[in-house]
């Protein structure tokens, strides 16, 4: 009889630890098996041999015949226990999802035939210049690079180029991206150069197709670049040479549910023990991880100019100022200039694109007359309203204070509580445009409806799109001549650390749709603030000034990337045992406050979801292993996040 450390290989088994199981044929670390836990089957990977123990043990039920997982993938999924603490089954289910059960999943046809190298259109100067100076890094042992290119400079060509590298040396290529949206339009790219060597994954394959997408992965003999979100890292590919992060800032790399890690952690790991070249990509990179790579002298590669043209970008770029009174119409959010310009693009027969982020209807304080808001004591950060209460909350360190029924800085009474969404801004669009064609995208979309699945259509068929997030990136529509931030300083509402972050991401992300080189358009922002730091940087293109700025803010109220963040989540059936149970488990942990700071508790920006009232912790420390040892113990019954993307 044998001993083994294995892990149950399902998101509810919440033990901190392997299980000891026995079984009477000898296993291979890796192996992935079957095991009944509680009454359940499910999988399991095997980790290492041990002794027998002094315990009774649970034999396993049976094992999948040629399944044993590569050893880059056991040493990546050993990282990540240790890193992401407090979720064991769930990080084993990432590597042998329960589709596994069952038939076998398809195999390879068998062939080692060499890679077809495709004829590539040719690379821009800039284009090149940044292909010899990736490759040189490369070369030297530099494995990481970021790619800073403006929107429309052509990053995908280069990723191009650097995969049809990768594959002639007979390595795969995995290519992230951060949605099912932004997934289509980079796959049209690499099919039409790399063919049948390509493999799409997103979450709308059936289970069949992901069993014959993992069995591919794991059996192919030939090169194979497979392009998907953050579940593609963990596809069991055994020769990885490039891994692409694209739209590497964006919020969606970060699984916000057990187990909570972030793809771009585990795709740097993962080009570690693999020896593979990684990319992250964006025309906005995130302040920290910008940081950082300033830290650890990591490469940054920048593209200034536009693969159609050649040129740097130059929109023509609008502020309306919301609080001018000759801007104001009877529809909100909807400003004379923006009627103007949108209606002088139907006359030529060019598309206009509306902005609004979904969450313009959170419940945020604003001066109609001077566009100041009520902000945190204690953090400066916005304050929520919360109109059951009728009070003022930072959903951050927890301070309250009433609203104010006159603006503490001019003193007018003319306060504003929310904005409207994406709806009410179709309605207002068909009164004043009762002849265009106006499309809607944003999360109420069925699938058919979504815009990836209607892009054809919305090429020649649609006047006004208007949406959320959704529209803000990755597509590239040739008749776009106007498009408009409605809210320019939406994300200034919430109370965060990453908000003023987050609304220059989006103004530049904006800025690309209508400025990739096909006609002359206009890009408008309109903003009650048009003072505010990051607003301004975005709409002037100016990422260095908004960088410096961050970080000086960041560092001088303690927000990362100085300080590792914990959030600790109570979801219970009232407000006041919520609170509770978070105060009970800080007295348990004994923290010491020479090691760690406290936040809280304070209700959640959502304070209430099914049923349950949602209270959180922000446990902060120079140290992250500091927060990685606090963690483990820290009861199941707890949401744990440590480096979570926001405090709300």
């Amino acid at each position: 009889m044998f001993f083994y450390e294995v892990i149950p290989a399902d998101n509810k088994f919440h033990g901190k630890e392997p299980l000891t199981y026995s079984y009477e044929h000898g296993l291979q670390s890796g192996q992935t098996v079957i095991l009944s836990l509680r009454g359940k089957r499910c999988l399991g990977i095997v980790i290492r041999t041990v002794n027998k123990p002094e315990f009774k043990t649970v034999s396993i039920d049976e094992t999948i015949e040629d399944m044993t997982l590569p050893s880059v993938q056991i040493k990546l999924l050993e990282w990540m226990i240790d890193f992401y603490p407090g979720s064991v089954g769930g990080i084993a289910q990432l590597f042998a999802p329960g589709f596994l059960i069952g038939p076998a999943p398809g195999s390879d046809d068998g062939s080692s035939a060499g890679f077809l190298s495709p004829k590539l259109p040719p690379l821009t100067k800039e284009q090149e210049k940044a292909y010899r100076d990736i490759s040189k890094n490369f070369n030297e042992g530099k494995r990481t690079n970021i790619l800073f290119g403006v929107t429309g400079s052509g990053k995908t060509r280069l990723y191009l180029e650097l995969a049809r590298d990768s594959l002639e040396k007979k390595k795969s290529v995995i290519i992230l991206t951060p949605e099912i949206s932004l997934t289509a339009p980079i796959a049209k790219h690499f099919e039409s150069a790399f063919g049948n060597s390509v493999e799409i994954n997103h979450s709308s394959l059936t289970t069949k197709q992901r069993r014959e997408l993992w069995g591919k992965s794991f059996r192919s003999k030939k090169p194979m670049v497979i392009i998907g979100p953050r579940s593609t890292l963990f596809l069991p590919l055994k020769n990885i040479g490039l891994i692409v992060s694209d739209e590497f800032h964006e919020p969606a790399y970060k699984q916000e549910s057990r187990p909570f890690y972030h793809a771009n952690r585990v795709a740097s790991m993962l080009t570690r023990l693999s020896s593979a070249n990684l990319i992250f990509g964006s025309a906005t990179p995130p302040v920290t991880d910008y940081y950082m790579a300033e830290q650890k002298y990591i490469p940054v590669i920048r593209l200034e100019h536009l693969a159609l043209t050649g040129e740097k970008p130059s929109a023509n770029r609008l502020t309306v100022n919301l609080l001018d009174n000759s801007e104001k119409t009877s529809y909100p959010l909807i400003s004379r200039t923006l009627i103007t310009k949108v209606s002088d693009a139907l006359k030529k027969g060019d598309q206009a694109m509306l902005f609004i982020n979904k969450r313009g209807s959170a419940r945020s304080v604003s001066c109609q007359d001077c566009g100041s808001r009520e902000t945190c004591i204690n953090c400066d950060l916005p304050l929520v309203y919360h109109g059951d209460q009728h009070i003022l909350r930072c959903h951050t360190c927890g301070f309250s204070k009433a609203p104010p029924s006159r603006c503490p800085s001019c003193g007018s009474a003319n306060i504003y509580f929310n904005s409207p969404g994406t709806k009410a801004i179709v309605e207002s669009l068909s009164k004043i445009f009762p002849d265009a064609r106006i499309a809607r995208f944003d999360k109420d979309n069925k699938k058919a409806e979504r815009l990836e699945n209607v892009y054809d259509d919305v090429l020649k068929d649609v006047d006004i799109i208007v949406g959320t997030q959704i529209i803000a990136k990755g597509h590239d529509l040739p008749r776009l001549s106007v498009v408009a931030m409605l809210l320019g300083d939406s994300e200034l509402d919430f109370p965060d650390f990453s908000s003023s972050e987050r609304a220059y991401q989006l103004i530049r992300q904006l800025e690309g749709r209508v400025n990739r080189g096909h006609k002359n358009g206009v890009f408008i922002v309109q903003t009650f603030n048009p003072d505010s730091p990051s607003v301004e940087a975005g709409i002037q293109d100016k990422w260095k000034d908004f960088y410096n700025q961050e970080i000086l803010q960041r560092k001088k109220h303690g927000f990362p990337p100085f300080y590792s963040v914990m959030k600790i989540e109570s979801a219970r059936s009232s407000a006041k045992s919520a609170e509770q149970s978070l105060n009970k488990l800080l007295d348990k942990l004994s923290l010491d406050s020479q090691k760690v700071e406290i936040l809280g508790p304070s209700p959640n920006f959502v304070e209430k979801k099914a049923s349950k009232w949602h209270w959180q912790v922000l446990i902060k420390s120079k140290s992250r292993s500091t927060l990685a040892a606090l963690a483990h113990s820290i009861p199941s019954s707890f949401r744990v996040d440590i480096d979570p993307n926001n405090f709300l």
